[in-house]
């Protein structure tokens, strides 16, 4: 049975002794490595296992913090123990630890997401309060301690603990609650991974430049690289190079590199004070920035998102949902401009309601906007190729694009669409088939270098025409007018119609 399994089904306290074991044995492992394994002088400077604590704790549920503090100093202080800490000092140090994680974690808001949590009200007074109060409170029941039991001074005893603590959660507890966030993974994917990497080098690389050099005033390049790195990583990205930054200073200050590294013992400001201050500004600065920069990249987003449905918006119909007449004289010149370039056929039906006025005035508008909507629902049903497009052209009239279509293949369709219209038995006594039809024309040609798109429209036209004046619910194709007269004086009442529709002078 595996372990979480069986863990699940003891009691309460069981489950309770067991979590306070695992955390106490994760801080004793940390402890020791921190401080044998790594470069144990420097965390004077910054001590950065309370702010994985705080972290931790602001992901959990608050019910779970006792047992987690618990577990936690419990491993912490054994760990301290193995360095020949007495135990009553060591007792009076994990109190006061345990008194600044739990005052950390209480000014600052639970953890859920990254993103949500970067977007809490007034998260910045939040973090900085949570600076001052926690390391603030501690730091004085430690110097206290250390005063009583080593005589060490109250101010120095003071500035050992609470800074160093500051600093910590400051600079490890964003980072630890990015672990959490897919921000984070994204960086380190395959496509993301050579540019999170390269951002990371010039950083580091950049930091040990600016920790190395004593010549050369190099300080003030620190908050530029860092703002860049999170430009281009986000915060998730900053948190990386923030650590990996302090670490690279702490190594070189401690080895006598770099403008810190050759402080002067007289100075009446510590080296490692210093160093705490100048860090600890560009932390406080940096992370309302990197909200600012988070908020930006979500603005960017979320324009983007709204311009996308705008252009839908703009691009579709508000009654019926299908494309406007914009959408559609934009698809027809790029089908036609298409079609003449490869020398294929398109085809354009125009598709008007018969006796739609007299609809509206028999059954309303009301009526009549659903009988459009029931329409435009059946012609889009018609169409199954991604280039055929159905659009409302205005009124009660529809026109159906369809590229790579000639006149037979086109024909075969638009019955079909007159015949669905048909069986959708909208009564409409004011029509002669006592049921909503629509009359269609249609044209379709290859485009030629003489020809523009209104051509084919108002071939479209001219059919439609046609099928109105046959007797309705038809669907209709131009023949050939070569023997037309160009005159509308000539000819029968619907030639001469046809005639100025194709020259545009028909009103």
């Amino acid at each position: 049975m595996p372990f979480t399994e069986w863990s699940a089904k003891q009691q309460p306290w069981v489950r309770i002794a067991l979590a306070v074991a695992g955390y106490a044995i994760v801080y004793l492992a940390a402890d020791v490595a921190l401080n044998r394994f790594a470069f144990s002088d420097a965390w004077t400077i910054v001590w950065p296992l309370n702010g994985v604590n705080v972290a931790v704790l602001l992901m959990r549920p608050r019910r779970a913090w006792p047992w987690m503090i618990l577990g936690i100093e419990l491993g912490t202080g054994l760990g301290e123990c193995l360095d020949d800490n007495s135990v009553g000092m060591e007792l009076g140090q994990r109190v006061c630890s345990a008194a600044e994680i739990l005052l950390s974690a209480l000014v600052l808001p639970p953890f859920v997401t990254l993103e949500r949590w970067l977007r809490t009200p007034h998260l910045f007074a939040r973090f900085a309060a949570a600076l001052a109060l926690g390391p603030g409170t501690s730091g004085l029941g430690a110097a206290a301690l250390f005063h009583v039991a080593n005589g060490q001074p109250l101010l120095l005893a003071f500035n050992n603990w609470a800074t160093a603590d500051a600093l910590g959660i400051a600079s490890t507890m964003p980072l630890a609650l990015a672990l959490r966030s897919p921000d984070l993974r994204n960086l380190f994917r395959r496509t993301a991974l050579p540019t999170t990497l390269g951002v990371l080098l010039l950083a580091f690389a950049g930091a040990g430049l600016i920790f190395s050099v004593t010549r050369y005033p190099l300080l003030f390049l620190l908050f530029p690289l860092l703002l860049l790195v999170d430009s281009l990583l986000s915060f998730a990205g900053s948190a990386i190079a923030v650590m990996g930054v302090l670490l690279i200073s702490m190594y070189l200050t401690t080895h006598a590199y770099g403008p810190f590294g050759v402080w002067a013992d007289d100075l009446d400001l510590p080296r490692d004070l210093a160093l705490q201050i100048y860090f600890g500004f560009h932390l406080l600065a940096l992370f309302p920035a990197s909200i600012m920069f988070m908020e930006r990249r979500r603005l960017v987003v979320e324009l983007h998102e709204t311009n996308s449905r705008l252009t839908v918006l703009a691009s579709l119909d508000g009654l019926t949902g299908i494309a406007n007449r914009r959408s559609f004289d934009e698809r027809l010149a790029a089908e036609w401009n298409r079609a003449s370039r490869h020398h294929e056929p398109i085809a354009l039906a125009m598709i008007d309601l018969d006796c739609f006025k007299q609809f509206n005035d028999l059954y309303g508008h009301v009526a009549g906007d659903r009988c459009l909507v029931a329409v435009a629902e059946a012609l889009s049903h018609q169409v199954h190729r991604p280039e055929d497009l159905v659009a409302r052209f205005g009124g009660e009239e529809f026109a159906m694009l369809l590229p790579h279509t000639g006149p037979d293949g086109a024909r075969h369709l638009l019955e079909q669409v007159r015949t669905r219209v048909h069986a959708l038995a909208i009564d409409h006594i004011g029509n002669p088939w006592n049921r909503v039809t629509v009359s269609i024309g249609y044209a379709a040609l290859i485009p030629s270098a003489s020809d523009g798109q209104s051509r084919l429209i108002k071939l479209a036209d001219a059919a439609l025409y046609l099928a109105k004046s046959g007797g309705r619910n038809r669907v209709e194709t131009l023949p050939s007018i070569e023997g037309a007269s160009a005159s509308p004086e000539q000819g029968t009442t619907s030639k001469r119609r046809i005639v100025r529709i194709l020259s545009g002078t028909d009103p």
